[in-house]
């Protein structure tokens, strides 16, 4: 602030230094608890670049970067990409508006970050921007308001969701011109608070990867996701499973369940297959089998659970949790008085079962020789594919092989090797959020892609989304029914390996 200089009286002798003194060393502390505590006075920790912070017990690095900031190595490659392309946009003089990638990009090695896979997430969001700017690439969308991409942390488990949720709805009415949210990651209830915050905020969203059942709302709009939701990946599970009982009479299917509440992801899988296992017929045996995630014993709870799958030899078991617990039973399944044969068949989450990259190459082939000793199956119901594209456009129309072209040439790779990065579905699922949400601005900004765009006009433009306003999705069609939900959205069923590969079977519906 400038202040205008003025001619203060004369002070008395001796006394007006001291005073002056005093100013100053005031003013200088007064300096220093501001720049501690930030304009709001809310304590923001250390820095670790310019408008992140320092949050919560761990002391991780929570906000928004334009890419300069990369969070984590395994980032960096992306994050410079990212940088490159919204420095390229800001200099272009074009009309642009901000898209807020924001994820748990803290993560536990060998726990969270192969499920998560936000490289792989942060690619495809990449990936979609440069579409969505480029008109040479044919994606036919214009190319006004230009896409500037930002990533924002919501720490491990979504934690420190408040302190982001904040700083996103500040941007939204700043010179950043946020305009909507994609990615999100996890069903936990941290992302049920930040969804919730940024709904009652006006500020659209756009899940990727997150499927609980619990953060649709029919009755408040603003919340959409480009991922089946749990009440969809276990209807196309039952269905599944149904089948098989009606082509092999005597076909038993047992069930494993997580207790733990206060995770969202498993509890709506689990209160989902039931009802659609209810409503077709499918044929269960006995009371679910359970253990409770996030207490000790959970191995020693998985000794006995896999004790009681031997006796009762069911075909296959419905596995309601995560893919670490996945892990758990697979090991215990490999003691050599059990290695009975059962097909699991689960959810998203079943990505992870695989360790992350930081784990070390004798504990990843450990665990493969024990998963084949285990005769465990692993299928799960995948929200993106590279084989779903083909079994759901016709040939002129399916949007992959010009998606892998982008991505070999800006990350490199044969078609094939591409092709089998994208079998996880993350990056797939990344790309779809964030060109979703693009589609909606572009939209919004009209013909011209003069028209003003803000949060409210993004929303109303997503909401228009349905019907033969598909939009088309590497992982599919993509309209949205009142939910946010995505409708009747097709799945593949693809077998795990424990070679770490992704097998299409066959596609699901729900």
């Amino acid at each position: 602030m400038v202040v205008d200089p003025f001619q203060p009286r004369r002070p008395r002798r001796r006394i007006w230094p001291w005073a002056l003194a005093a100013v100053v060393v005031l003013a200088g502390a007064g300096w220093g608890l501001f720049s501690w505590l930030g304009d709001d006075g809310a304590d923001l920790g250390k820095t670790c670049a310019p408008g992140i912070h320092q949050t919560g017990p761990r002391d991780e690095c929570i906000g928004v970067s334009d890419g300069s900031f990369v969070f984590a190595d395994s980032l960096k490659d992306v994050m410079g990409k990212i940088a490159a392309e919204n420095a390229r946009v800001e200099k272009s003089g074009k009309k642009y508006v901000s898209v807020v990638y924001a994820e748990p990009l803290t993560t536990v090695p060998g726990e969270e970050e192969a499920k998560y896979g936000l490289r792989s997430e942060l690619l495809g969001a990449y990936l979609a921007q440069r579409e969505l700017n480029d008109p040479e690439l044919g994606a036919g969308r214009g190319d006004l308001p230009q896409i500037r991409l930002l990533v924002g942390n919501l720490g491990l488990r979504s934690e420190q969701w408040k302190r982001l949720t904040q700083d996103l709805i500040d941007r939204s009415k700043g010179d950043d011109h946020v305009v909507g949210v994609a990615g999100f990651g996890q069903s936990r209830g941290g992302t049920q608070d930040a969804v919730d915050a940024l709904r009652e905020a006006g500020i659209p969203m756009m899940g990727a990867t997150v499927t609980a059942d619990e953060l649709s709302d029919a009755a408040h709009a603003g919340f959409f996701r480009v991922s089946a939701p749990n009440r969809d990946q276990a209807a196309g599970a039952v269905n599944y499973l149904r089948e098989q009982q009606k082509k092999h009479p005597g076909y038993k299917v047992a069930v494993i369940r997580d207790r733990n509440t206060d995770d969202i992801y498993n509890t709506s899988l689990s209160r989902s297959f039931t009802r659609a296992a209810q409503a077709k017929g499918l044929k269960l045996e006995g009371a679910p089998l359970e253990y409770l995630s996030g207490v000790d014993g959970v191995t020693n709870a998985f000794s006995s659970v896999a004790d009681k799958v031997c006796d009762l030899a069911p075909d296959a078991v419905f596995f309601a949790g995560r893919g670490l617990n996945i892990r758990n039973f697979i090991n215990s399944m490999s003691a050599p008085d059990r290695r009975c044969a059962v097909t699991l068949i689960t959810g998203d989450d079943a990505l992870g079962a695989y360790y992350g990259s930081l784990e070390s190459d004798a504990r990843r082939a450990k665990f493969r020789t024990q998963w084949q000793d285990s005769r465990v199956t692993v299928l799960y119901t995948a929200l993106g594919h590279p084989a779903l594209a083909g079994e759901l456009y016709e040939k002129p129309n399916d949007p992959l092989p010009d998606f892998v072209d982008l991505y070999r040439a800006e990350f490199g790779g044969s078609a094939e090797a591409v092709r089998k990065a994208l079998e996880d579905g993350q990056s797939i699922l990344g790309h779809d959020a964030v060109w979703t949400l693009g589609v909606a601005v572009r939209n919004a900004a009209g013909p011209d892609g003069k028209g003003p765009v803000n949060p409210g006009a993004t929303l109303q433009m997503l909401l228009q989304l349905s019907g033969s306003k598909a939009v088309s999705g590497i992982s599919g069609p993509l309209s949205f029914g009142s939910d946010g939900n995505p409708d009747g959205k097709p799945m593949a069923l693809v077998r795990m390996e424990p070679s770490g590969t992704y097998t299409f079977r066959q596609v699901l519906r729900p």
